[in-house]
């Protein structure tokens, strides 16, 4: 029935319900000017926030950069490593960029202003500039982002945040809902998009890239004193040569700054057996006389998980225990008179020392 009756129509009607039917599609298709506005605000946020990010990343490299003046020893590596990552971060944020006009200048013509875009709803300009066969600019940003994902993960120690870079800044390729065959990431992104939508996506791009940066500057930063040991208490103490000192002889003491950690000691090691406390203090039974020798390493953890090693040795003598007692003011000893003596033992000071009878 309906075939008899298109046989039946005029040309005019003919073209007419053609041109009804190309229309109905073409609404089919439209996007709402309230869904394009509300990407339009979307790239305006997203682009505050990355001059905002930005600010921040420029405040952390230029703390490493006052650091390494002051410390050029310690600092000039890691403001290399940081000023190669603002370098890099700078060249693919700005490939983005230039995508980003292309898209708005085959849309709107050479005029084109990314801040006032014309035709924000047309579906071929993303695809054009992006999956045109001749430019494969899509494919060469796919590349791009694994390079510097890649890169920007290497920097990073912490493992869950080295994750969440690798995941943001995510290539593999997806699968529409509805759909069997995955595709590219640049597909995903730009086939049958409005402009205004891959733009926005762009810029979330552009995002994504400040915040792996932050991260690898925040990194580069902390690992500046990661390797230094952290104190928190600090002690004056006297070391002397020696207790004893013969009368006409020198006394000798080293006084010295301690500064240590009392949330984390360092382990100690004497003759290859573990101190058995964490005050460093070091007892031994003088069992017999002699030289003794002894020697030993500290191992001292550090916040970037090294430790390392310092040796050292020491020595003690063991004398037996002796006294000297001597009449003060005659040889012998005299009944009924007093006797001065003087009684003295080597390492025991006189007020120490008593003697009865």
């Amino acid at each position: 029935m309906g075939s008899n009756n298109t046989r039946s129509l005029s040309p005019r009607q003919k073209m007419i319900n053609l041109m009804y039917i190309v229309l109905t599609a073409m609404l089919a298709l439209n996007v709402s000017s309230d869904v394009l506005d509300g990407f339009g605000q979307v790239e305006e946020g997203l682009a505050r926030s990355n001059a905002t990010v930005d600010q921040r990343n420029e405040a952390v490299f230029r703390r490493l950069e006052a650091f390494a003046e002051q410390n050029p020893e310690k600092g000039a590596a890691w403001l290399d490593k940081a000023a190669e990552v603002r370098s890099t971060t700078s060249r693919v944020y700005g490939l983005i960029d230039t995508l980003k006009m292309a898209i708005a200048i085959e849309a709107d013509g050479n005029n084109a202003n990314l801040a006032n875009i014309l035709n924000q709803d047309n579906l071929d300009a993303a695809s054009i500039v992006m999956l045109s066969p001749g430019s494969a600019k899509g494919k060469h940003l796919r590349s791009t982002i694994d390079y510097y994902r890649n890169y920007i993960g290497s920097l990073m120690s912490d493992s869950l945040k080295r994750d969440n870079i690798m995941r943001s800044l995510s290539t593999e390729q997806i699968t529409r809902r509805g759909t069997v065959t995955p595709q590219l990431w640049e597909e995903a992104m730009f086939e049958n998009k409005p402009v205004i939508a891959a733009i926005t996506l762009l810029t979330k791009l552009q995002s994504d890239i400040r915040y792996a940066e932050g991260e690898a500057l925040s990194t580069l930063l902390a690992n500046v004193d990661a390797g230094d040991v952290r104190v928190n208490e600090l002690n004056a103490f006297v070391i002397p040569q020696s207790r004893n000192v013969m009368r006409g002889s020198r006394y000798s003491a080293n006084i010295v700054l301690a500064a240590v950690d009392t949330t984390q000691r360092p382990t100690i090691y004497i003759n290859g057996k573990q101190l058995d406390n964490d005050r460093g203090l070091f007892e031994t039974l003088a069992s017999s006389t002699g030289n003794f020798d002894y020697s030993g390493y500290l191992e001292v953890p550090h916040g970037d998980g090294t430790v390392t090693r310092h040796d050292f040795n020491s020595s003690y003598t063991v004398i037996e225990p002796t006294a000297t007692i001597s009449a003060t003011m005659m040889n012998v000893l005299y009944a009924g008179i007093d006797n001065p003596m003087s009684i003295s033992v080597p390492g025991i000071a006189p007020s120490a020392i008593s003697a009865s009878m």
